[in-house]
């Protein structure tokens, strides 16, 4: 191998281990919502979560997967805890006096259009909606 191909093997190896390194670090962002009138913090989604999400059954919902990504990424307050302690608080409620059925009907707490708001927020945070785009490079003439 010659000296070019090398140096170039190494420093794109280096800044492979780099950037993997760096996923490994969660990202997080603050969003307002409007209609709960208070702050909340997400964080960005892994690969494995990201590919659970998209590939979500949307048992008659169209905004399922949204939810779903919603319902994981929600950190401050955790929409988890959330539907845990009002699940449990009712779970002597006969299922049609219930204000959650699953876990993931807690994210009915928001509007339908901050869903989706949110919803994109965290794919973007995710590194799923980029604005950077892979383009194609036009060999130079010598």
């Amino acid at each position: 191998m010659n000296i070019e191909k090398k140096s170039f093997l190494t420093e794109f190896s280096r800044r492979a281990v780099q950037r993997l390194q760096d996923k490994k670090v969660p990202k997080y962002r603050t969003l307002h919502i409007p209609s709960l009138a208070t702050d909340m913090r997400f964080r960005n989604l892994s690969y494995d979560e990201i590919t659970e999400c998209m590939n979500m059954e949307d048992t008659g919902d169209p905004n399922r997967s949204d939810k779903y990504c919603i319902y994981l990424a929600a950190v401050e307050p955790s929409l988890k805890d959330v539907a845990k302690e009002i699940m449990e608080s009712e779970s002597s409620l006969p299922a049609d006096q219930r204000t959650l059925l699953e876990p993931l009907d807690v994210v009915g707490i928001f509007d339908i259009g901050e869903v989706q708001e949110i919803a994109m927020q965290v794919m973007e945070l995710s590194g799923v909606l980029n604005s950077t785009k892979v383009t194609v490079e036009k060999k130079k003439k010598n």
